[in-house]
């Protein structure tokens, strides 16, 4: 009756024994050894393998970047599982520690490589254990420089020898100014030689096909002199050459750029000049200041912002010049984007080139950005996608081109066309008049007289300034110079020049431009003294003046007079009035056996070369002191 009362409390004391002995091992193997709570032990690839390390680690955030090794070990239940490929983390000033289990099975240490698939880590610092537990440190990141890092690679690579017998514990420590991802890959030596033989493959297709297409353009600038070459030449150098080779890892192979600024600030540097340098062919090759004078104005400002945000690169820390560079670019493809619709709306031919190009280097940008975030698989497309995106778009911003070339020489055709349809015509009347002549020689002999003589006129004027034309210039001065050699009478040559005219064009408009040098030009007709005197247009913004009789203090006076009615009161045109001034170079002499025209327009335009050197508004008479 009694022994089952006695056998009871000695079986509750085995179980409550039981039971503590359990909560002592779970407590000593969550305090005492941390390290084995992490996630289950990943077998090592085989030959020729590669294994996405993402759905396999754990990571523990570290807000002060303060934590050592013995710190995070001890905080094994603070550190959380991760199932994706690609760990994302984003913009984040915290440090984080990342770790992993490998088993080696096998009774010999095996040797493998950890791959970091992103070149934005500043840090990364790799505690590898031993045989016997102990842990070494190995350095990488952008702030290690490239001869110093553990392997040389375009990504960061560590070699790990991984011991055998059993399972080893791994941690990784990283921190970056840049947005943070942390996709690691386990290779095997071939499978590392393959994904670097892959990848360097597509990369230098990439790169000959860029600078191939670069030399060309430059060939092209030589012949054509069309300055949107010069701009697409800038882009495909500094987009699609500089800032891709940084980009990819590849300065220090490629360029043999050491410092740790190439991998970082250089980045926020490249970005904003190449967004300036894409903005400024966009608004070249689409005409946008003429077609879209409002988004102009826009890109205009955004371009500003570049260069700002460029200047600053050089002098705030890179976690804040990224930040603005990297909204910045967003901004720009947006804006861009639009113009380009705009002006495919509006008729454009190049621009559904343009459009094509551009869409297709935001969605390039796009697809390697989800990769980055892990939210597109890891492969040969998304692993490149962004450089695909820029090859397509530097061949169509070519195609761009060559379809506004064809358009321009479609025009000149056209207007060659024109201009022999109207010859023809003008040789028909002709032929009529001749015909008509036979019926009534004297009647339409004065016809043709008068028609004549406005034709020479028309032939002899300018047709922006209604002034003599160059043609007419060299007639009258080889006549008044013979005739002044006969009579021993000085002649005296004015060479003109409008100041600083060409940013007025650059600026303003060619329209604006025109409008300038026709004031410009009725200003100095007026200032002139008598009919004998001649005022001619010289060619762009210059006048020539020819002064018969005229010695040289009388010359200086007139040009003197010619300077002050452009000086004195701003240029109305059609934006407004604008402030201009004009250099004059005076030559006076009387002619000798040895002069000519040319020897006189030389003379004058050295004094006007002495004009524009000494500052400009002002009268040089050659060989006396600028006034």
């Amino acid at each position: 009756m009694h022994f089952p009362i006695a056998r009871r409390p000695t079986l509750n004391k085995r179980l409550s024994r039981h039971l503590w002995s359990r909560v002592a091992f779970l407590v000593f193997v969550c305090v005492a050894l941390p390290g084995f709570a992490a996630t289950e032990p990943v077998a090592l690839p085989q030959a020729g393998e590669t294994l996405a390390l993402g759905p396999h680690i754990e990571h523990l955030e570290d807000p002060e970047r303060s934590l050592t090794l013995e710190e995070a070990r001890a905080s094994a239940d603070r550190f959380r599982p991760n199932s994706s490929e690609v760990l994302n983390i984003g913009y984040n000033r915290a440090g984080h520690w990342v770790r992993f289990q490998l088993r080696n099975s096998g009774a010999e240490p095996l040797k493998r490589f950890l791959e970091f698939r992103s070149l934005f880590a500043d840090r990364l610092n790799l505690y590898a254990p031993d045989e016997q537990g102990h842990y070494t440190k190995v350095e990488s990141g952008r702030l290690v420089p490239p001869p110093d890092r553990p392997f040389q690679s375009r990504n960061f690579v560590f070699p790990l020898t991984v011991p055998p017998g059993g399972e080893a514990l791994y941690y990784l420590y990283v921190d970056s100014a840049d947005t943070l991802t942390i996709p690691l890959y386990l290779h095997t030596d071939t499978g590392l030689v393959h994904t670097e033989l892959t990848s360097r493959s597509w990369l230098s297709f990439y790169q000959g096909l860029i600078l191939t297409m670069a030399l060309f353009s430059i060939f092209l600038l030589a012949t054509l002199r069309d300055r949107v070459y010069a701009y697409y030449i800038g882009v495909i150098v500094v987009h699609q050459g500089l800032f891709f080779t940084l980009f990819n890892g590849l300065g220090y192979q490629y360029l043999g750029l050491e410092d740790p600024w190439w991998s970082r600030e250089a980045m926020s540097v490249l970005v904003s000049l190449s967004m300036w340098m894409i903005m400024q062919f966009g608004r070249v090759l689409l005409a946008t200041r003429d077609e879209q004078p409002l988004l102009d104005r826009v890109i205009v400002l955004i371009q500003h912002a570049a260069l700002v945000i460029m200047a600053l690169s050089f002098v705030v820390d890179y976690s804040v010049s990224i930040r603005l560079a990297n909204p910045h670019g967003a901004v720009t493809a947006a804006a861009m984007w639009v113009v380009g619709w705009n002006s495919l709306r509006k008729g454009n031919p190049a621009a559904r080139y343009f459009l094509i190009a551009w869409s297709m280097l935001i969605v390039g940008g796009i697809a390697y950005s989800l990769k980055s975030w892990g939210l597109a698989p890891s492969n040969l497309f998304t692993e490149h996608s962004w450089q695909i995106g820029a090859a397509i778009e530097a061949i169509f911003l070519s195609l761009a081109i060559a379809d506004r070339i064809n358009t321009e020489s479609q025009q000149r055709i056209r207007h060659q066309q024109e201009a022999q349809l109207a010859q023809a015509q003008a040789l028909d009347i002709q032929r009529k008049a001749n015909d008509m002549l036979e019926q009534n020689v004297k009647e339409r002999t004065e016809e043709l007289r008068k028609a004549n003589r406005k034709l020479q006129q028309l032939s002899d004027t300018d047709q922006l300034t209604s002034l003599s034309n160059r043609r007419s210039l060299d007639r009258f001065l080889t006549h008044t110079i013979a005739r002044a050699r006969i009579d021993r009478k000085p002649v005296a040559v004015l060479m003109i020049d409008v100041d600083h005219f060409k940013p007025v064009n650059d600026t303003h408009g060619h329209q604006v431009g025109d409008d300038s040098l026709r004031e410009i030009a009725a200003r100095i007709q007026n200032s002139s003294r008598w009919p004998a005197d001649m005022v001619a247009r010289y060619g762009g913004e210059e006048f020539c003046v020819v002064l018969p009789n005229t010695d040289r203090q009388s010359a200086m006076s007139v040009a003197q007079r010619m300077r002050d009615s452009v000086a004195s009161e701003p240029v109305t045109t059609r934006i407004g009035r604008l402030k201009l001034t004009v250099s004059l170079g005076v030559y006076a002499a009387v002619p000798t056996e040895d002069d000519s025209k040319d020897s006189f327009l030389e003379q004058a335009d050295i004094a006007l070369y002495q004009s524009k050197q000494e500052g400009r508004n002002r009268v040089t008479l050659l060989g006396a002191t600028a006034s």
